[in-house]
């Protein structure tokens, strides 16, 4: 059964990332042609033709077609076409959507495209329409209007077999959305004009909606904001307009004059839309259909006001109110109002596409740059189109589910989101790495290897923490990359530290570790069995790890804060607030139990920080060895300075 395919993989390799832009290039110029064509007013049979053409162009379709739902009977009629020669008069009397049309009635009942890879086989479509045709495979998309399919497009192959891709699938869903606005506008001008009463009354109202849409049609095109729609609607009608969002913050309020001030549309002011009577007019708005609110003197609302749904993709984005100011609400204000609520739904949806558009070419981009599959003079171009810097320092974290190779719940994207605020030096990257998320976060310039890596560990530990899709997660993170052609370097980096994460880590919860924290380890442990590393470790230090007493866990807390204290003596001892012979006595102490001497001997300092690094990533050093991996209290450089000096000074004596 052929349905709609999930997005592609944006992530691919640089000629694929390129095709991909140019298609998209291409698309947005089809997309335009085609909104034009709806702005301009051009008749209904005009705009279908110019849907089919660029559908043909764009897909690699022989032939497109677009048949309109009947609503008495629910059958297909169709209604304009595209192919080498005109087709036209024969596509204009066919029916489809009969009871033996299975093709047909499986895309009206489930209001998602369905693909044909080859109608011979394929039981659903009438056969003999299809011999007659020609027809090979065959696309066929819904065009949803108002949760209603009004019509059915269909994308053909004519002789040789094709598989529509899922790119395919999304142009043909995007252009039958641009015809369902198409038949949209063509019902509210119809509307329109059967509402006016004489025909003095339609010719003069018609100018001035024609002004009236001119001009809102030109701020649509030269691309307008919030504030300007609010302004334009609120000067064409001489009545304050407000605009609000879904969340009912009220993004925009305009007024023609001065005189118009205490006329403010407050009907969907927190005091107010609480009210019994203003909830059950917000209950019963229909979608694209303005409503007249009537006077509720008894919430301070004393003249009639005009609401407006704004939609974007089925769902509410906000809402238009005019106050009744000056003359009394007619139907061409009710015109302009739900011409300024779709104007705002283009808006916002064109926002939404060329953001993903962007998104998608970013993502790619990370996936090329992590991988290196590109020469640094080509990655370098690619980064100056899109406003990116290689020259700054950065880090490559990877984020996974604790359980190896089990997906992600939150998408690349929106994880990039929850990173980029204004403590961010810029934008965050993001792609998917299999299963898991790769980023790239530009660090501080100011912060120096060390702060900069935990300022990024802080950063991805405050934007993981409390999703509630995800369990418990893995990251890892890498060294600093601080020139072009690093990032693969690093991004391997973080692979060995989350595979040893994956191998090794029995610490419940979300765990965060750097290759700094592992040090030699990653390269040690990220192929290592866990079994034969726990027995390494046990191996190692079994002495001190054979009972619970305090005197071993004072040893163990003594050893792990020497190894991370440089194997320096006086550090140590400053660390854990002892004296420096106390710390040389627990090591002699040390050494007596496991055979190591961790004071001189530097194999001796390498296999215990090993075992070390095993126990804590299980999780089986002793509660009272708090000091998690490099988190210590703050030395100053003078502190570390002054301990090496002392150092090399006992060293002398010695």
């Amino acid at each position: 059964m052929s349905t709609a395919a999930p997005l592609p993989d944006k992530c691919k390799s640089a000629g694929t990332a390129q095709g991909s832009y140019r298609a998209d290039i291409r698309a947005c110029t089809a997309f335009r042609e085609v909104a034009e064509a709806l702005a301009e007013g051009r008749d209904l049979d005009v705009v279908l033709h110019v849907i089919a053409e660029k559908l043909c162009l764009l897909t690699g379709a022989d032939r497109c077609s677009i048949h309109l739902v009947d609503k008495e009977t629910g059958l297909l009629h169709g209604r304009a076409a595209h192919a080498p020669t005109n087709i036209d008069a024969q596509v204009k009397q066919l029916v489809s959507g009969t009871m033996q049309d299975s093709f047909t009635r499986e895309i009206l009942s489930t209001r998602r495209p369905v693909a044909l890879s080859n109608t011979l086989s394929d039981p659903r479509p009438i056969k003999s329409a299809m011999r007659r045709w020609n027809a090979q495979s065959v696309l066929g998309v819904p065009m949803v209007l108002h949760d209603e399919v009004i019509g059915v497009v269909y994308l053909d192959s004519e002789n040789t077999p094709v598989e529509f891709s899922a790119a395919d699938q999304e142009l043909a869903v995007a252009f039958a959305d641009l015809g369902a606005t198409a038949i949209r506008q063509t019902q509210l001008t119809t509307r329109l004009r059967s509402s006016l009463s004489t025909v003095a009354t339609q010719i003069e109202q018609l100018r001035q909606a024609a002004s009236l849409e001119e001009q809102l049609t030109e701020i649509v095109l030269r691309g307008s904001s919030l504030r300007e729609i609010g302004d334009t609607v609120a000067r064409l009608l001489g009545k304050p307009c407000a605009i609000y969002d879904n969340a009912f913050r009220r993004r925009v309020l305009s007024s023609p004059a001065q005189s118009a001030q205490n006329f403010t549309p407050k009907l969907l002011d927190k005091d107010i839309r609480e009210a019994p009577a203003v909830r059950e007019s917000l209950a019963q708005l229909k979608p694209g259909t303005p409503t007249v609110i009537q006077p509720l003197p008894w919430l301070g609302l004393h003249h009639r006001l005009l609401l407006c749904a704004v939609m974007l993709d089925g769902d509410c984005w906000g809402y238009v109110v005019v106050a009744e100011h000056g003359r009394r609400l007619s139907p061409l204000d009710e015109a302009v109002v739900r011409r300024a609520a779709l104007n705002i739904a283009l808006e916002r949806s064109g926002e939404r596409r060329a953001g993903t558009v962007q998104w998608h070419t970013i993502e790619a981009f990370t996936g090329s740059l992590l991988r290196g599959d590109e020469s640094l003079a080509a990655l370098e171009e690619r980064a100056e189109v899109l406003g990116l810097r290689l020259d700054v320092p950065r880090v490559v974290c990877l984020v996974a589910a604790r359980q190896k190779d089990a997906p992600l719940q939150i998408s690349p994207q929106m994880l990039a989101k929850r990173l980029t605020d204004r403590e961010s030096p810029s934008a965050v990257m993001a792609a998917p790495s299999g299963n898991d998320i790769a980023l790239i976060l530009e660090l501080p310039e100011s912060a120096d290897h060390r702060r900069g890596v935990a300022w990024a560990k802080d950063r991805v530990r405050a934007a993981v923490t409390g999703i509630a899709s995800e369990d418990a997660l893995n990251v890892a993170i890498s060294t600093v990359a601080y020139a072009p052609g690093e990032d693969t370097r690093a991004f391997n980096e973080a692979r060995q530290v989350l595979s040893c994460m994956h191998h090794h880590l029995g610490i419940p919860g979300t765990q965060f570790l750097t290759v700094d924290e592992l040090g030699a380890g990653r390269l040690l442990l990220s192929s290592t069995d866990p079994t034969d590393a726990l027995r390494y470790a046990h191996d190692a230090l079994g002495p001190l790890l054979a009972s619970d007493s305090a005197k071993t866990r004072e040893l163990l807390t003594t050893l792990s804060v020497f190894l991370d204290a440089g194997w320096s003596v006086r550090r140590a001892a400053r660390l854990l607030g002892v004296h420096a012979n106390t710390i040389r006595y627990r090591t002699a102490r040390i050494e007596q139990l496991t055979g190591l001497d961790v004071a001189t001997d530097a194999h001796a300092q390498l296999t215990a920080q090993l075992a070390l690094l095993i126990l804590r990533m299980n999780g089986l050093l002793p509660p009272t060895s708090a000091l998690p991996m490099t988190d210590h209290p703050t030395e100053t450089s003078d502190q570390i300075e002054a301990d090496e000096a002392d150092e090399a000074d006992d060293a002398d004596v010695e």
